[in-house]
């Protein structure tokens, strides 16, 4: 780890976010507590993180880890985010062989067609020599709709800068994400 986690000791406030984490992680995770050194940009990813996974039924939570994982295979992020998205698409009881399989899912009968659309926006916001083209853009809009897309657009920007800070500060997987969730 290349930045140490700060620790809640006598911060009450930070207390209160690391006993939320807790209760929901059954930790608090390492990249929050990196992030505790500058407490607003935790708080405001915190904040922006919990929006884009608020309930959403055109946005199914395996589906944003689907993407989730997409986002940390694309980016390198192979020390923590892809053994955490696969824990969480465990936990979601994903079939083991549509997780093992995203990066290949264009070719795969395991994604719907919404599914594969989404993917698709995922890799062309996140790699840099792709773009979205006005043509693919209105294929989305068949699938999604304006407030949906603004969602989808939003949580793909914050997975991407969740990749790149957790991989730049080399901050360790958390023990929680070590485990297999499956019964």
């Amino acid at each position: 780890m290349r930045v140490s986690p700060v620790e809640a000791e006598n911060d009450k406030q930070l207390q209160t976010v690391y006993k939320s984490l807790e209760k929901q992680y059954g930790t608090a995770l390492n990249p929050l507590k990196v992030m505790a050194h500058q407490p607003q940009i935790m708080q405001g990813v915190m904040r922006l993180y919990g929006a884009v996974h608020q309930h959403n039924p055109n946005l199914p939570e395996d589906l944003k880890e689907l993407l989730s994982l997409r986002i940390a295979q694309i980016n390198g992020c192979r020390g923590y985010c892809v053994p955490m998205h696969t824990y969480m698409l465990r936990k979601l009881n994903t079939p083991e062989e549509k997780i093992q399989q995203v990066a290949r899912f264009a070719g795969s009968d395991l994604y719907s067609p919404t599914e594969k659309l989404a993917l698709e926006y995922a890799e062309r916001i996140t790699v840099p020599s792709t773009s979205v083209s006005e043509s693919f853009f209105h294929q989305l809009k068949d699938h999604f709709s304006e407030p949906d897309l603004v969602e989808l657009t939003a949580l793909i920007g914050v997975l991407n800068f969740w990749t790149k800070v957790i991989d730049a500060l080399e901050v360790p997987l958390d023990a929680v994400f070590q485990e297999n969730p499956r019964p």
